[in-house]
């Protein structure tokens, strides 16, 4: 079974950038700042969402490529693939990305939560970070596909400003 992990990793990290970004930058900003209890549940609450949201996109893909694939054999079913060693791979595949985007959206969301705690009278630098972040996480992104990864960076950054000043605006946790 070869499988990329960049897929996963990238949603996981992405997800949990941008939720949190959405959900606590409105506070950060204002000046409430976050307690740590509350930034553990956002980062877990990110998590949790794009988990089962990875999960259910990622098994139903596979299994419509089973499908795909039954009908260019002329199988008369998908059943007989996914009944043995197939069936099991894809489930095995979709459970390793599911856990990795869970773990990288923890830690996505995890940035700006954790720069809050660290510094609760500057909520700029935490919502900076997140949005550096996602700058980086372009670059990886740019570098891994071989694409024009400045472009990449530069886009990453924007929206994730965009996501920033929607955030504000939206303050969704008080």
């Amino acid at each position: 079974m070869k499988y990329s992990l960049l897929f996963p990793a990238t949603i996981g990290l992405a997800d949990g950038i941008i939720t949190a970004l959405v959900l606590v930058t409105g506070s950060i900003l204002s000046g409430a700042g976050l307690s740590p209890g509350l930034s553990e549940r956002v980062a877990f609450g990110s998590a949790f969402v794009g988990t089962f949201s990875f999960f259910i996109a990622e098994y139903s893909r596979l299994r419509g490529e089973i499908n795909k694939t039954s009908r260019q054999l002329n199988l008369s079913s998908p059943r007989l693939l996914l009944k043995g060693k197939i069936g099991r791979d894809i489930f095995l595949e979709a459970i390793i990305g599911t856990s990795l985007s869970g773990v990288c959206g923890f830690l996505g969301a995890g940035i700006p939560l954790f720069i809050n705690y660290l510094f609760p009278t500057h909520g700029y630098l935490s919502i900076i970070s997140a949005i550096l972040a996602m700058g980086a996480l372009g670059a990886g992104i740019g570098r891994s596909v071989s694409g024009r990864y400045i472009l990449w960076i530069v886009t990453m950054l924007i929206l994730a400003t965009l996501i920033a000043i929607v955030g504000n605006y939206l303050r969704i946790v008080p």
